[in-house]
């Protein structure tokens, strides 16, 4: 009898192994499955964007500011992809940076022949080199697009408008839970006309979302969230959205006369 019960519990022991092993395949082709999906069910555009942070010395802002002006004049004149939605300073947050948001229409291939030319045109390595020489530090995400936002346009003309830039670090694996939220959440708070980009990255730093809003002035802003909390499918977003998050930054941040977005 022992020997039986050995012989069966071997045997249990044999089958449960290999369930379990079946069970890991499957879930690692699962994640796989979800990993290679997930860019392709959020975002739906043919553009990549390039989220730049620039940590600029604190007396030379005039002279980095001036020579990225020289820096996007030769940008105009080559042929790069590259296009400048997007420069701003930053009012409240981290007041030594800058940030710069280029959009790539041709995606990544777009974003590789630019690559390439800042990397082996001499003209273009000493321009970056000067404006280098005026940070402490720098850094860059790609993104993709949510497909549910809208695309970032150019303001119309003599708009004097401040922008906040709100960035979500998510627990991985709820990149896809979040945008099912805000697909419903953006149509609240599009109503207002605030809504100008909603991002994630792609390269970088992952598990992050960026959501960028206009508003004429701060006491617009105080105006427009203190509405929006009057609508009850709000605070349902907010709820079901806060535990997939690890934390979050938000930055007011000011036009630089090379932006296109005001």
């Amino acid at each position: 009898m022992v020997f039986i019960h050995t012989h069966l519990s071997i045997f249990r022991f044999s089958c449960r192994s290999r369930l379990n092993s079946l069970k890991d395949v499957w879930k690692a082709n699962i994640l796989d499955q979800a990993t290679e999906a997930q860019s392709g069910v959020l975002s739906n555009s043919a553009s990549v964007f390039e989220l730049q942070i620039h940590d600029v010395k604190t007396n030379q802002f005039t002279e980095y500011l001036k020579d990225f002006g020289t820096f996007l004049d030769k940008i105009k004149t080559n042929e790069t992809e590259a296009c400048l939605i997007g420069s701003w300073t930053c009012d409240i947050g981290d007041q030594n940076e800058i940030y710069h948001l280029w959009r790539f229409a041709g995606g990544y291939s777009g974003l590789s022949t630019h690559y390439n030319l800042m990397n082996n045109n001499k003209e273009f390595v000493e321009c970056q080199q000067k404006l280098n020489s005026f940070l402490h530090s720098r850094r860059n995400q790609i993104c993709l697009p949510f497909s549910f936002w809208p695309s970032p346009k150019p303001t119309k003309e003599g708009a004097d408008n401040i922008y906040e830039l709100r960035s979500y670090h998510l627990k991985p694996g709820t990149m896809i839970e979040w945008g099912n939220h805000w697909a419903h959440a953006i149509k609240v708070r599009s109503k207002n006309d605030e809504a100008v980009a909603g991002l994630f990255s792609h390269i970088g730093d992952m598990h992050v979302v960026h959501h960028l809003w206009a508003y004429r002035d701060l006491e617009a802003r105080k105006k427009s969230r203190d509405e929006i909390w009057q609508d009850p499918s709000w605070g349902k977003c907010v709820m079901n959205t806060v535990p997939l998050m690890h934390s979050m930054t938000s930055s007011i941040l000011r036009p630089t006369r090379y932006s296109l977005l005001r």
